[in-house]
């Protein structure tokens, strides 16, 4: 055979080469644009490569920024775990770290490579080929890394094919890393809205709770007031017959009991009257608290006295109070009155309230003080006021009151709650450009209160609302 046609046989093998190197690229192409599968166009790509550049071994690392990392995304060999180097260690964290392709004949004889991974896996790195991964805008994404060249030494043109792969890998790597966020992103969302079904499924609880509890109190006052009505109402028939008993005989000229006759005029009928007048009239009073309560009759955002809503919650609370058995005090300052929204603000001073009576009276002995105490001042700055709510149950650590205003955040047992909870307390604070905030109490309170939690709000705020 003649030198000139050895020549264009060895022309026509490296054109086939180039050929087959060609198909290669556009398959993975091909794939890369129909596949959602990037792990497997990724393997696809390093076992393209090591058979293209006839190499034993191919493995793909991903550049972690934050961990300032290297570790290998998909590697060939059943004896590869994952792989992790520092930016800079190796050669392949040299390449991650300059952006240079490295092209060496002995590994061993560099003074970048790091034998580490060959005593860890029993594979002998001879050759090797390690080139960069970009991505579209410049940024570097991973290192592309072939070893053991099985006949001969890495080429030129080898370099040339793998950076022609290290593309379409960039490009993969993207699309993976992007398909990764999605998916995370997709579960946080679904999380999320599970979350806050759950939280409004449990608001919803917790408000029928709160509302079967209000409406036991309500029916436990007007009980009591219909009790006074129908006792004055059923005696003061009999008082008027008595009366007019005796009016009879004295007209017709006979003996009357005079003391009796005088206690149905002076006692008896007033009593009974005002047993009617006084159970009406504390019906009535409820219905105005109620009424004040809810604030059906008034605007979103209104004046307000605090120590008047204050007191009402704590006469609407007053069958809780009671039962519990628990002390409740006030040292009600001077304020001013402050624009807020009043049916709010007077939930969240019923949730306050509660929440102190049940730590005062939680697990507690009969004979045990259970004391809560309210207090209300203008703060010192001039433009608002605070009041505060201390009860001497166990306290709350130091450590744990960044977290009682947090979502879900509660020390009571499951199915106790019978509030709004403090998180939803405190959007109501700040939703009223206020806030609510744990504190020591001061050396005065700190002999008898365990906790103080305090409302700060401020006098005006309708430029806030609009």
């Amino acid at each position: 055979m003649g030198t000139e046609e050895q020549s264009c046989m060895d022309e026509m093998a490296r054109l086939r080469k180039e050929i087959a190197r060609l198909e290669e690229l556009t398959e993975i192409n091909q794939r890369l644009h129909s596949s959602l599968d990037m792990d497997n166009v990724l393997k696809t790509i390093i076992d393209a490569a090591s058979r293209s550049l006839e190499a034993e071994r191919s493995t793909l690392y991903v550049i972690d920024e934050e961990k300032g990392e290297i570790w290998s995304h998909i590697a060939q060999g059943d004896d590869v775990g994952k792989i992790r180097l520092k930016i800079g260690q190796g050669i392949a964290g040299h390449v991650a770290k300059t952006g240079e392709v490295v092209r060496i004949p002995d590994a061993h004889k560099d003074n970048r490579f790091n034998p580490n991974v060959d005593a860890e896996t029993g594979f002998v790195t001879r050759s090797m080929l390690c080139v960069p991964l970009e991505s579209s805008g410049g940024k570097r994404v991973g290192v592309l890394q072939i070893l053991n060249k099985k006949h001969g030494l890495f080429s030129e043109e080898d370099v040339k094919h793998l950076n022609a792969l290290a593309v379409q890998a960039a490009l993969a790597l993207q699309n993976a890393q992007y398909l990764a966020r999605l998916s995370s992103l997709s579960k946080q969302n679904a999380q999320l809205v599970e979350m806050l079904e759950q939280r409004l499924q449990d608001l919803q609880n917790r408000k029928m709770v709160s509302m079967k509890h209000l409406a036991r109190g309500i029916a436990h006052e007007v009980n009591n007031q219909l009790a006074k009505v129908k006792g004055g109402a059923e005696s003061l028939p009999e008082d008027i017959n008595e009366l007019k008993t005796m009016v009879d005989a004295l007209l017709a000229g006979e003996e009357v009991d005079t003391e009796e006759l005088r206690y149905l005029l002076d006692e008896g009928i007033r009593l009974s009257v005002e047993g009617v007048m006084e159970g009406t009239s504390g019906i009535a009073e409820i219905v105005q608290r109620i009424r004040n309560f809810v604030r059906l009759d008034q605007e979103a955002v209104q004046f307000s006295n605090l120590n008047d809503d204050i007191e009402m919650i704590i006469g609407m609370c007053s069958t809780d109070i009671e039962e519990t058995e628990v002390t409740v005090k006030t040292e009600l300052g001077d304020l001013p009155e402050i624009e807020c929204r009043p049916r709010e603000i007077n939930m969240l001073l019923r949730e306050l309230l509660w929440n102190a009576i049940y730590y005062a009276s939680d697990g507690k002995a009969e004979d045990a003080p259970k004391l809560v105490l309210i207090k209300t001042s203008p703060a010192g700055d001039g433009k608002s006021v605070t009041a505060s709510f201390l009860d001497n149950g166990p306290g709350i650590p130091v450590e744990d009151r960044e977290h009682i205003f947090d979502l879900f955040y509660t020390t009571k047992p499951e199915g106790s709650g019978t509030g709004l909870g403090l998180s939803e307390s405190y959007a109501i604070a700040t939703r009223n450009g206020g806030t609510i905030f744990a504190e020591d109490p001061d050396p005065k309170e700190e002999a008898a209160y365990a906790t103080k939690l305090t409302l700060r709000l401020p006098i005006r705020v309708r430029s806030q609302f609009n």
